[in-house]
């Protein structure tokens, strides 16, 4: 595995090097070097998907605090400032590098199908992600530095054309494909990728429902519905997820919310108003409550040091949501009081962590197999990274059936099989059971709580409002499903405004990397103002 880790690194690095480098010292070619001609797809399929999660990864943690889910504790201009893309931004177009290869491959041995399709499929919801966070990028002229030195960006609109054309085109690859592929998400199981390309185009179809025709969907309600009638993702089995391993060599496995919170000390907070919403917002708490969050201590945050300076402070919402539940109001910026090992942190789900039994134990003790307080060890990291889950398929087809007039589905039931699948993956996570565990009442108490918010709910908006706070809510660890909604719906509506400004410039779209821009004459930076061609609402109508 490390032989192979190191070939993809070397054709990596050749690729940057030939994507950056304009410099041809002899045109002879190295024999020594990993060329594309000589590549092996495998090789290449494994550094996409490797890619793959690294980027999508990073770009939930980068909305995050955005979303509340993480206490943002400066402003917004500052956590989307121009160099929060850097990295990503590099490894994205390292990834397009090789995508561009291994379908140039593929057009000459038709045994890449499969691959390709693979390829196509991950560099699709890649470019999206991108789209959806910046808006315009370059990606026609882009690894071509000899002909385009300064490429040029492609329209938000025509990438998504072209998303849309791989997707169809890699379904029939899939089916066409007489060479097997090994993969890292479902094993080379053809069903379940046609799952996933159906699925990705009904996100994209919903996500870009206030713009449709710009994309050529003329018939909306009719693209949706002839894909709920074929393989899409509707049940566990099916998810698309990245499962994260318990290595700690370099290429780093573990989740990266195990690596922020049990390696070493918590440096972040969560978010008072999640933590609120899961402990308080109902007259049942959250079933997955105990799962989502680990409290790392007893203490009263108002008894002894250290204390939390929102104490008394009537400009603050929350300040303390009681019950050992230590974290941050939005936009809260008084942090570094010496806390870390006494906030409330990530759970075991996603993040593979620990399973809150009341044994307080700060979390990177509980790293050892047997750890002081007795309680079940924690998973050491491997978590999962939910990105396109069947609860998250019903939240969206929910959404749709609501707003897109003649979309076929009950919405109410939709609704209420997307609460009880999330319960159910996130309850039933790395198999520990323990004597907190929610009980199948309070499962049933919290979902009929769901179902008669949505039944007394006033008019549609009302309803829409039941709908994503429940998709909020189940989209834990995967915050590019809730900027997208917050942005698309403006739902929940109530997302705390940040306690230190009460009209916000919130981040309709994230900057361009600093280092692209500096590199690229083709590229002028951005506001974040400025909204994807997708986010049709008005201004300011979210904070």
């Amino acid at each position: 595995m490390k032989k192979i880790i190191k070939n993809i690194k070397i054709f990596a690095a050749l690729l940057v090097l030939v994507g950056c480098e304009t410099t041809n010292f002899d045109l002879q070619e190295n024999p020594n070097f990993l060329t594309p001609e000589n590549a092996n797809p495998e090789f290449l399929l494994n550094e996409i998907q490797y890619l793959f999660q690294d980027i999508v990864s990073d770009m939930i943690l980068n909305s995050d605090d955005v979303m509340r889910y993480e206490a943002m504790t400066s402003s917004y201009g500052d956590i989307v400032d121009v160099n929060v893309l850097n990295v990503e931004w590099e490894r994205f177009y390292e990834a397009v590098n090789i995508s561009k290869t291994i379908d140039n491959l593929a057009s000459q041995n038709s045994n890449y199908l499969y691959h390709n399709a693979v390829n196509k499929l991950l560099m699709g919801y890649l470019t999206i992600t991108m789209v959806d966070y910046v808006g315009d990028i370059p990606y026609s002229q882009a690894g071509n530095p000899l002909e385009f030195p300064n490429p040029k960006s492609d329209s938000s609109v025509d990438l998504y054309k072209m998303v849309l054309t791989n997707i169809d085109q890699s379904i029939i690859d899939i089916n066409n494909a007489t060479v097997d592929v090994r993969d890292l998400f479902y094993s080379g199981d053809k069903e379940n990728w046609v799952a996933f390309a159906n699925t990705l185009k009904l996100r994209i179809l919903v996500q870009a429902k206030l713009a449709s025709a710009e994309i050529g969907v003329s018939d909306l309600q009719g693209e949706i519905n002839s894909l709920l009638n074929k393989n899409i993702i509707d049940a566990p089995s099916e998810d698309f997820v990245w499962k994260y391993a318990n290595g700690v060599d370099e290429p780093e496995s573990r989740h990266p919310y195990f690596r922020r919170a049990y390696v070493s000390s918590f440096s972040q907070y969560i978010g008072n108003q999640f933590m609120w919403m899961l402990k308080d917002s109902k007259s049942v708490r959250d079933p997955r409550i105990r799962y989502y969050l680990y409290r790392q201590d007893d203490r009263d945050p108002f008894s002894g040091p250290p204390y939390l300076a929102c104490q008394g402070d009537p400009s603050v919402d929350y300040c303390y949501v009681g019950d050992h539940y230590w974290g941050l109001d939005h936009g809260e910026s008084r942090t570094g009081r010496g806390d870390n090992l006494f906030r409330t942190t990530y759970g075991i789900y996603p993040g593979g962590g620990s399973l809150d039994q009341d044994f307080f134990v700060n979390a990177p003790s509980t790293t050892s197999p047997e750890n002081p307080a007795g309680s079940l060890p924690n998973l050491n990291g491997q978590g999962i990274l939910p990105i396109l889950t069947s609860s998250f398929v019903k939240f969206l087809r929910a959404e749709a059936a609501l707003t897109i007039t003649g979309v076929n589905g009950n919405t109410e039931i939709l609704l209420e099989e997307g609460v009880r699948e999330s319960i159910d993956k996130v309850t039933s996570f790395g198999g520990q059971s323990f004597s907190l565990s929610p009980t199948n009442t309070d499962i049933e108490n919290y979902v009929t709580e769901v179902k008669n918010n949505y039944t007394n709910a006033a008019d549609t908006n009302a309803k829409l409002d039941v709908i994503m706070t429940e998709y909020y809510l189940a989209a834990f660890g995967n915050s590019i499903e809730a900027y997208n909604a917050y942005r698309r719906t403006g739902f929940p509506s109530m997302l705390q405004v940040p306690i230190d400004d009460d009209n916000p410039t919130f981040p309709r779209s994230f900057r361009y990397s600093k280092t692209a821009v500096d590199r690229n004459t083709s590229l002028n930076q951005k506001s974040i103002t400025e909204k994807i061609f997708w986010d049709t609402n008005p201004d300011n109508f979210i904070k």
